[in-house]
């Protein structure tokens, strides 16, 4: 029903306006329409009890009360406005539990993913972090894997946790193509600048230039060459290893062979040996024995005894024929075989001495004998020496034996 108007007439009670039955009518009608319109005929369904600032009247199901709206039935158009937040306020967007919050573009929708806690551009990010000077950005604790400029230095960086050196969360500068070496921490051309044609060479602490010997036009192919009275080592980029012959050695180079000759007169005969000691040659049947000094040649079969002492009271023989060392023992010697009496190490404290007869003053037996008791004495047995012979010291009585000569 349209609104009506009661007619109140031109002036007061002239007959023509309404009368009290038709105005009554009206306003009837036009309490009813609004009861109707607010309410359910009867009672208007409209309350206001505790309103509230930029509250609305929200229905309840039974009446229109006042509330702030928290919930959408429909898209919110806002037509080229905005959704501002007053008082310095924050704008949150919120899903509930682990919901993605979607942002549709053009034909593409960003989302950032509430189960995988990752957000998908599928379009390219433009953003500025551009700081005036690097005390102005945030501080790498707290700010891990931001991104950041400062005006007027070409380097970016990031903050990032460095595991290297314990250096835990850090603001790293990055390198660019405006960068220079010596910004690596293990780079230092500032200490000593290079020159022309240098290299980086590690000392040890750092990467520091150096001269690159690779690049010369010719290298010397020896450092350092060791011999038995000397060295040698290369000084100059032309350094040159000569190698010259000794002693009865030549040297000779065809080409790139180096050959060393034997330029000296071979030895072809013992007699020719410097540790030989043949003075009269060597004759058919001799053999050759070791006199601790010298080969020498013998003309019969030699057996060698070292001879010592124990204390005062005994020889000790050493040699073939006595498996342990042996004291004054009785000796068998053959007619014809040399037998060597080596007393180096007593000398002239336990003088040896072959007889006759026994004791202190004994006859001396010397046939086929050279050398010394007090050194090496020689003894090729004559083939007609006694059957029964004697060794004594001739200074200790005690130190004496028996030799039983086999024909």
């Amino acid at each position: 029903m349209a609104y009506q108007s009661l007619n109140l007439g031109t002036f007061a009670n002239d007959s023509s306006g309404d009368t009290l039955r038709t105005g009554g009518d009206k306003i009837n009608d036009n309490f009813a329409e609004i009861y109707s319109a607010i309410g359910n005929g009867v009672n208007t369904q409209i309350s206001l009890t505790s309103a509230a600032t930029n509250q609305v009247l929200k229905y309840n199901g039974v009446n229109f009360v006042p509330s702030f709206i928290n919930q959408l039935e429909t898209n919110l158009d806002v037509n080229s406005f905005n959704i501002v937040s007053s008082a310095n306020g924050n704008i949150n967007v919120a899903p509930n539990g682990t919901g993605n919050v979607a942002i549709s573009y053009g034909s593409n929708t960003a989302t950032f993913n509430g189960t995988d806690n990752q957000v998908v551009f599928p379009t390219n990010i433009l953003y500025k972090n551009q700081y005036s000077l690097l005390a102005n950005a945030p501080a790498p604790t707290g700010n891990l894997g931001y991104f950041y400029t400062i005006n007027g230095d070409d380097s970016p960086y990031v903050n990032m946790n460095i595991t290297a050196g314990g250096a835990g969360d850090s603001r790293v500068k990055l390198l660019t193509q405006y960068s220079g070496i010596d910004d690596l921490t293990n780079v230092d051309v500032t200490t000593t600048p290079p020159t022309n044609n240098q290299v980086l060479k590690w000392n040890g602490t750092n990467w520091v230039p150096g001269d690159d010997q690779s690049g010369l036009a010719s290298i010397n192919l020896f450092s350092t060459i060791d011999s038995d009275s000397g060295s040698t080592t290369a000084n100059t980029q032309t350094d040159t290893l000569t190698i010259t012959g000794g002693t009865d050695i030549g040297t000779a180079i065809v080409g790139d062979e180096l050959t060393i000759n034997y330029t000296g007169t071979p030895i072809t005969t013992f007699a020719g040996m410097t540790d030989t000691d043949f003075t009269s040659g060597i004759v058919q049947g001799n053999s050759l024995f070791y006199n601790g000094t010298d080969w020498t040649a013998t003309n019969s079969p030699i057996i060698w005894w070292e001879l010592s002492a124990n204390q005062a009271s005994d020889y000790t023989f050493d040699g073939p024929g006595f498996p342990t060392t042996a004291n004054d023992p009785t000796l068998y010697v053959y007619g014809g075989f040399t037998y060597a009496f080596d007393n180096t190490v007593q000398g002239t404290s336990h003088p040896f001495r072959i007889q006759s007869t026994q004791g202190l003053s004994g006859n001396p037996y010397t046939a086929g004998q050279s050398g010394s008791g007090t050194a090496v004495l020689y003894w090729t047995v004559p083939m007609d020496a006694p059957n029964v012979l004697y060794y004594q010291c001739t200074i200790h009585a005690l130190m004496n034996g028996t030799i039983n000569v086999v024909s």
